[in-house]
C-alpha cells in the first residue's frame, strides 16, 4: 500500500497519482471547454508574472547603467584633475 494515499501502488498509478501520470481522458465537450479555459487562464497568469519580472529586470538594468555612467564620468573628471595637478 502507498503510504500517502492508503491505496495499493497499482491503484494509485491508474488514478494518475504516481510519477508517470496517465493522460486525462475527457469526452464531454463542456468538460473539454472548461479544461481549455483553465489552461488558458494558467498560461495567462504565468505570462503576466513573466512580464512583471522582465519589467523589473529592465528597470534594474537601467539603474545600473545610469550608476555606471555617473561613476565613469566621475573617474574621468578625477583623471583630468590629476593631470592638471601634475602640470
Amino acid at each position: 500500500m502507498s503510504s500517502e494515499t492508503g491505496t495499493p501502488p497499482e491503484k494509485s498509478r491508474v488514478n494518475g497519482q504516481s510519477k508517470g501520470k496517465q493522460p486525462r481522458v475527457i469526452s464531454n465537450p463542456n468538460d473539454v471547454a472548461g479544461l481549455v479555459m483553465m489552461q488558458i487562464d494558467a498560461v495567462s497568469s504565468k505570462k503576466d508574472d513573466l512580464t512583471i519580472a522582465i519589467k523589473g529586470l529592465a528597470d534594474t538594468a537601467k539603474q545600473l547603467v545610469r550608476a555606471y555612467a555617473q561613476q565613469q564620468a566621475a573617474i574621468e573628471k578625477l583623471g583630468k584633475r590629476v593631470k592638471e595637478l601634475e602640470k
